[in-house]
Formats: C-alpha cells, sequence, structure tokens
C-alpha cells in the first residue's frame, strides 16, 4: 500500500485529537487480572499490553471501562476499540481483529461438592451455565447455544455469576483461568477461599483481541499495534506484564 495511503488515516486520527477527540478503548470493568479499574485507573493485563503498544505508537488514547455489553456496543456502534474480543465467526463479520493481546484457558467454575463429569460440550446437555452478558467463546460456543446443546443464563459481571453459583441456581460458569476468584469475592461474598472450584478439563483455549468496527476502516492501525504486540513478545515485555499480575 502507497505511503500516503497510511499517512491519511493516521493524520485524520491526530486531527481528532487536536478537536479533542483520543481514540477510544474501551473494556469490561471486572476481569481481574486482564481488566479492571481501581480508583478510575484502568489496569490489567490486558490493559497494560494494550497500552504499551499505543504508547509506542504515539498515538492519543483513552481508556473507558464498563460493564462488558456496554463497552462491546460503543465498538460496535464505531466509538472506538474495545479489548477482550474473543474470535467469532459473527464478531469477524463486524470488526477488524488484532492478533492476540493475551491467551488463556477457560474453566468450568463451580461451587466445591457440586463437581461433574466434564470431557466436552456432550457432557452440559442438562446443565444451566452462567457467562457474561454479551460474551463470545468461540463460534463452537455459539453453535452450541444455537442448537440447544448448551443452555446459559447471562449475568452483568463475574461476581453476579459467583453469587448465582452459591445459591445453586446455575450450574457453572465459564471464567478465564487467570481470574483470581477469591480475590474477585473479596468484600462481595462473605466466603471462605476454596468455596469455588475449576474442573480439570478446561472449555477452551481463548484468546484476547483488540477489535474495531469494520466501518471505521482502521486496518491500518490494527498492523502498527501488531508490530508492536510482535516485538514485544519477542523481547519478553509481554511476559513481563503478564508476570506482575500473576505472581
Amino acid at each position: 500500500m502507497p505511503v500516503r495511503a497510511l499517512l491519511l488515516p493516521l493524520l485524520l486520527l491526530l486531527a481528532g485529537a487536536v478537536r479533542g477527540e483520543p481514540f477510544m478503548v474501551y473494556a469490561t470493568h471486572d476481569g481481574f487480572p486482564k481488566y479492571y479499574e481501581q480508583d478510575g485507573e484502568a489496569k490489567g493485563i490486558v490493559v497494560d499490553i494494550t497500552r504499551l503498544c499505543l504508547d509506542e505508537m504515539q498515538l492519543p488514547y483513552q481508556f473507558k471501562m464498563l460493564p462488558w455489553a456496554r463497552a462491546y456496543s460503543m465498538a460496535e456502534r464505531g466509538g472506538g476499540g474495545v479489548i477482550g474480543l474473543s474470535l467469532s465467526a459473527e464478531r469477524q463479520a463486524l470488526f477488524d481483529f488484532s492478533e492476540p493481546i493475551f491467551t488463556e484457558r477457560i474453566v468450568l467454575l463451580v461451587k466445591r461438592g457440586r463437581e461433574f463429569p466434564y470431557q466436552g460440550i456432550a457432557d452440559l446437555k442438562d446443565k444451566l451455565l452462567g457467562v457474561t452478558i454479551g460474551t463470545s467463546y468461540g463460534t463452537a460456543f455459539d453453535e452450541a447455544v444455537a442448537s440447544g446443546a448448551m443452555t446459559i443464563v447471562g449475568f452483568n459481571d463475574t461476581r453476579s455469576g459467583l453469587a448465582m453459583l452459591l445459591r445453586e441456581r446455575i450450574d457453572a460458569i465459564l471464567v478465564g483461568s487467570s481470574v483470581d476468584i477469591d480475590r474477585l469475592a473479596a468484600g462481595h461474598l462473605d466466603l471462605p477461599p476454596g468455596t469455588f472450584v475449576a474442573l480439570p478439563v478446561p472449555f477452551k483455549t481463548d484468546s484476547k483481541h483488540m477489535g474495531i468496527a469494520k466501518s471505521l476502516k482502521m486496518g491500518w492501525f490494527l498492523e502498527r499495534f501488531n508490530q508492536c504486540l510482535r516485538r514485544g513478545q519477542a523481547d519478553g515485555s509481554l511476559d513481563a506484564i503478564v508476570y506482575r499480575y500473576t505472581n
């Protein structure tokens, strides 16, 4: 692509910043340690990796931490980018995706004492699963829900899902393996550590991406972002961020 064609959208973005319009980056406020808000500041593994690359790109930006459904909706309407997005066929029709920012296992979390055998989606036929409203865990997940092979109930944030799990209203919730459940429950649910346990076989491996509505035509932006991710993987910068939050 000619250099001039690459420079034009960059200049338009910078012109927007001059008018007080930084690039908005949306994320959920309830996903420790991947993304969360503390004292009004966006933090987390995915947030800090994104911040590292946007700083390197020297482009003005602003994080906005919201309930996941709102964060997704704002990005879908072209209000900016959203981080923490999992790939699915439906979403790929709406968004341009970055390369993976962070990859983890998605596990089935249950109340201790209510464990059940699990090897694959077929074992969930008669179970009621909790998921954050607006979340997709990929095409296989979407197809299982659509076909009735899996029944889900939505909640606004993970703490609400834990409360439902505690009251045995649902059988399990889907959650990232990086999430510190005991910390998340502290101050919200009066529970001893270890009240919940993850089943040994993970539901899937899930990568989190930045997604930008195709209508914004910002593939050039994502390519620069991807270049930073590759450098960070090569020089250990990304691993250092993950280590800081998980050790």
